[in-house]
């Protein structure tokens, strides 16, 4: 399937001001059957952009600008070709299909940082909400039984909310609010998942909609798990679902909510910034439809 996605965001301010570099996160990481087959950038002022790899892997643009503007517009377009379509199609190795299991020596040296818990005031609640969801029948629950149950029934048990503000709840806020938005509820996961010892990591990119079932474009924020004999999964908390076709991942964090597209400011006092708009679509293309 082709997708095509454009994400532009506009900045206007009061008067002409400088801006401090900016941090974009607007390409697709590599994975397994996605294929970039265009991407575009246009900017509206004069500019300069670096392109490099972070730390975890993630394509992100350094752009400077070396003068001053009363407008900002920065518009994306990629043009995606997406081959898997089934987000089940993988298998657990048998040390990983019951929990507790094991990482090996190598596997547990790098996963290391995604296994720490880092929401220490929440420790408690959390091992209290993923209770219930371990005391089943048997006395080794199964790894997939447990974290898709979870997965769905965060959707069913909190309701999601916008939130416009920096930063992401505390899991025990989560909890005790029974709302959040998408970092908050992948942010809960994620450290859910880290309380039963797997590995986790939070995922910001896009949702596109389909000709099936049309929705909404956003950028979206989930989590992925890593599970041996599968490596890296995504699960998307907020609809109870595994990260499919649609899902295009951007960048990946230790943290929730620490890697959005576009990072930067401006030089002058605050209020300065008179409008910030974004628009996107994000959408599957119909057969014999022209990107």
């Amino acid at each position: 399937m082709l997708l095509q996605i454009e994400h532009t965001t506009e900045y206007r301010y009061a008067e002409a001001v400088g801006l401090t570099p900016h941090l974009l996160r607007l390409i697709p990481r590599s994975s397994p059957g996605l294929h970039l087959i265009r991407s575009g950038l246009k900017v509206s002022t004069e500019h300069d952009i670096r392109w490099n790899l972070d730390l975890e892997g993630n394509i992100l643009g350094l752009a400077t600008f070396p003068g001053v503007t009363e407008n900002l517009v920065i518009k994306s377009s990629l043009l995606i070709e997406q081959h898997l379509t089934n987000p089940f199609d993988f298998l657990l190795e048998g040390r990983a299909l019951h929990l507790p299991f094991t990482y090996d020596d190598r596997e547990l040296s790098l996963a290391e940082p995604f296994l720490k818990r880092r929401d220490e005031d929440s420790m408690g609640p959390l091992d209290e909400f993923a209770r219930p969801f371990l005391n089943g029948t048997s006395s080794r629950p199964s790894t997939l039984g447990v974290i898709t149950a979870i997965n769905r029934a965060i959707p069913a048990l909190f309701q999601y909310t916008e939130r416009y503000e920096e930063g992401v709840r505390m899991a025990w806020e989560t909890l005790v609010y029974r709302a959040g938005t998408c970092r908050d509820f992948a942010h809960l996961f994620i450290e859910t998942a880290r309380a039963l010892g797997i590995a986790a990591r939070y995922v910001s990119g896009y949702l596109c909609s389909s000709p099936a079932e049309p929705g909404e474009n956003h950028t979206h924020g989930w989590c992925e798990l890593y599970l041996p004999g599968a490596g890296w999964r995504g699960f998307d908390p907020t609809n109870g679902i595994l990260a499919g076709p649609h899902h295009i991942a951007v960048a990946t964090s230790l943290v929730a909510g620490e890697i959005p597209p576009l990072q930067g400011t401006y030089c002058g006092e605050a209020g300065l910034c008179t409008a910030h708009e974004v628009v996107i679509t994000a959408r599957e293309l119909l057969p014999g439809e022209e990107p």
